[in-house]
C-alpha cells in the first residue's frame, strides 16, 4: 500500500508577518513590533540599537535584521552577543543591500545563528 503524503501533512495558511523599517539616524530595534527589521536610511548611516532580550519571555525568539540600502549600517547590542559585556558588541552591514544578520535570544543575551556580509567587533 503506497503512501498518500495528502492524507496526514496538515495545510496551512500562511500568516502575514509584520516588517519593521528603520529610517532614522539612531533607531532602537523593538522587538515587541515584530520579528523582520530592514534597516532602511537613504543618504547616511543609521546606528540602530538592540535591548538585551528578557530572560524568561523572549528565550528562542529568532530575529532577523537586512541592510535595505548601501550604507554601512551598525547595530549596537547592549551588553554583546552572547552577554560578553565589552566585546563583540557592535555589528557593522557591509554596505550592499544584501547584507543580514539573525539573532536568536537565550538567557537574557542574544547570540548570532547567521550573517551575511556583518562584521563583528
Amino acid at each position: 500500500m503506497a503512501l498518500n503524503p495528502t492524507t496526514y501533512v496538515k495545510k496551512r495558511t500562511p500568516r502575514p508577518v509584520p516588517v519593521a523599517t528603520l529610517t532614522g539616524s539612531a533607531d532602537a530595534i523593538d522587538i515587541s513590533i515584530g520579528d523582520i527589521f530592514v534597516i532602511n536610511r537613504s543618504g547616511a548611516v543609521n546606528a540602530t540599537t538592540l535591548a538585551d532580550p528578557n530572560s524568561y519571555s523572549d528565550d528562542g525568539r529568532e530575529i532577523w535584521i537586512k541592510n535595505g540600502t548601501t550604507q554601512a549600517n551598525t547595530i549596537t547590542i547592549a551588553n554583546g552577543l552572547g552577554g560578553s559585556g565589552t566585546g563583540y558588541t557592535t555589528l557593522t552591514f557591509t554596505n550592499v543591500a544584501a547584507a543580514n544578520v539573525t539573532l536568536r535570544a537565550h538567557n537574557g543575551s542574544w547570540h548570532m545563528v547567521g550573517q551575511h556580509l556583518i562584521t563583528v567587533t
